[in-house]
C-alpha cells in the first residue's frame, strides 16, 4: 500500500472519532436556551458567582387571585414548574384576543405534561374582577389546572410587569386603554426567564413551544 493510500485509509478512520468527540463537546450546549437579565452592579458590570457564572435575576415572588377567587402564589402553585407569562386585561380591542389564541396553543401542546402551567395577568384589575376572567377563559376554553388567570392590586401586579419581567405598562390618561406588551415570556424551574416571543405571532409561538421541550430535555439531563 503506498504511503498516500495509507494516509487516506487513516484519516477516513480518524472521521468518526472527531465526530464523536464533537458531539460529546458541543452537542449538549448547542441545545440549550440562554438566559435572560444578568444581575449588574451599580457600574453596571454582569456580576457573578463563585465559580464564575453569570448570576440572572429571578422574577419575584408574587401571591395573586385567579379566575377562580382563590389565592394563587408563584413559591406554592409554581413551584418545580415551567410556566409562560402573559400581560392582558379583558376588554382589550387588539392584541390580547390575539395573544390568547395563541396561547390556546400552548395549551394544547403541553395539556397532558402538569409540569407546564400557563398564568395571564390582568393590568385592568379594577375592572377585571374573579367573575369576569372566569368568563374570559371560558372564552379560550382554559384549563383552570393549566392556565391560571390572575387579578389582584393595581401597584403590585404593574411592579411585577417591570421589575420582575421588565415589560411596560401603562395606562393611557383618562382611558380604560392600556399600553402594554405583546410578548410570552417563558420561566424555567428557577425562575429565571428563558425565553422571549412575540405572542401575535404564530411562527413565533412554534417557536416557544419548541423551546419549552428544549428547556425539559435540559432538566431530564440535569437529573
Amino acid at each position: 500500500m503506498s504511503n498516500l493510500k495509507a494516509l487516506v485509509l487513516g484519516l477516513l478512520l480518524l472521521v468518526p472519532i472527531f465526530i464523536f468527540i464533537f458531539i460529546t463537546t458541543f452537542g449538549e450546549h448547542h441545545f440549550s436556551l440562554r438566559t435572560y437579565f444578568p444581575v449588574v452592579d451599580d457600574a453596571g458590570e454582569v456580576m457573578y458567582d463563585a465559580k464564575g457564572d453569570t448570576i440572572f435575576r429571578t422574577v419575584p415572588d408574587f401571591t395573586l387571585t385567579s379566575q377562580q377567587g382563590k389565592a394563587f402564589s408563584q413559591s406554592e402553585d409554581l413551584s418545580d414548574k415551567i410556566y409562560v407569562v402573559d400581560f392582558f386585561f379583558a376588554t382589550c380591542p387588539g392584541i390580547c384576543k390575539k395573544m390568547s389564541s395563541q396561547m390556546t396553543r400552548v395549551q394544547e401542546a403541553y395539556r397532558d405534561n402538569p409540569a407546564i402551567k400557563l398564568v395571564s395577568i390582568t393590568i385592568n384589575p379594577e375592572h377585571d374582577s374573579v367573575a369576569v376572567l372566569q368568563n374570559y377563559a371560558d372564552k379560550y376554553n382554559a384549563d383552570p389546572a393549566k392556565w391560571h388567570f390572575l387579578t389582584g392590586p393595581r401597584e403590585e401586579i404593574y411592579s411585577l410587569a417591570s421589575d420582575g419581567f421588565f415589560l411596560p405598562v401603562v395606562q393611557v390618561p383618562g382611558q380604560q386603554d392600556f399600553i402594554h406588551s405583546e410578548k410570552f415570556m417563558l420561566v424555567d424551574k428557577e425562575n429565571r426567564v428563558r425565553g422571549i416571543y412575540d405572542g401575535t405571532d404564530y411562527e413565533d409561538v412554534d417557536r416557544l413551544i419548541l423551546e419549552i421541550n428544549v428547556l425539559l430535555d435540559e432538566y431530564s439531563k440535569n437529573k
